[in-house]
């Protein structure tokens, strides 16, 4: 009469492989299952008492932005210049000197034009996973170490990117589902095209609070999927994505 997890990331098969299976103790922590070379946790497996799993929710947390800048480094933003941040970094080459990249960054993020030919203008790429603070490393050893879904949405709070739909399943009986990330606000737009940088009518404003994304928990069928499938329904406010897999 207790729940069954199974977890199947489908991601395809390469050597080395993404995967590397591990079981991990010390002090609290006492996990086992599958986890990402280098990384210190489980990112797919159980513990005595909840097992997890993930899929990806696909959101659309990705968007570019056409800037203005000019000769001195500087990019306009609602009618004023503001100084754009360099930062050099310097790429070892084997057997060849350093190559170094002068990294710009507006507001909006890094430049990828300046690495990317035919783009035609600045283009400025913000991503949730490159905000200056990520604490999706302390999420994980948080689920590691937790002890029922009190516990288990507790960590999934500080879960940053990517945004993952969480399946979740403990010896009490208790199946759960949340889909954890910083899933942004738009000023305006939907992010499908790029959008004028400088008038700040697109910017992200936030993020979705937690109490608001997508999760369950013992819903009345008795069983949860996911599969990269759409999450929520039409009538559901924030925009995740415009692109699902097949249900």
């Amino acid at each position: 009469g207790k729940p069954l997890l199974a977890n199947d990331p489908h991601l395809g098969a390469r050597i080395p492989s993404i995967w590397y299976l591990a079981h991990i103790t010390g002090g609290k922590l006492d996990a086992i299952g599958a986890t990402l070379p280098g990384l210190p946790g489980i990112v797919i497996g159980h513990n005595q008492r909840v097992a997890w799993g993930v899929t990806n929710t696909g959101p659309d947390v990705q968007d570019l932005f056409v800037e203005h800048v000019n000769d001195q480094n500087q990019v306009e933003y609602k009618g004023a210049w503001e100084p754009l941040e360099i930062i050099p970094e310097t790429i070892k080459v084997k057997g060849q000197p350093d190559v170094t990249l002068q990294v710009r960054v507006s507001r909006h993020g890094p430049l990828i034009s300046d690495v990317i030919d035919g783009t035609g203008q600045p283009l400025a790429f913000r991503w949730t996973a490159l905000d200056p603070e990520d604490r999706t490393f302390e999420a994980f050893l948080s689920i590691d170490m937790a002890q029922s879904w009190d516990e288990f949405t507790g960590a999934l709070q500080v879960y940053g990117a990517p945004m993952q739909n969480f399946v979740y399943a403990d010896v009490d009986g208790n199946i759960g589902y949340y889909a954890p990330g910083k899933l942004p606000i738009r000023a305006g737009g939907d992010g499908r095209a790029p959008a004028e940088g400088w008038t700040g009518a697109n910017d992200w404003t936030g993020y979705v609070p937690f109490a608001e994304l997508p999760h369950a928990f013992n819903p009345p069928q008795g069983y949860i999927a996911t599969a990269n499938n759409k999450v929520v329904a039409d009538s559901y406010p924030p925009l995740i994505s415009n692109d699902w897999a097949a249900p």
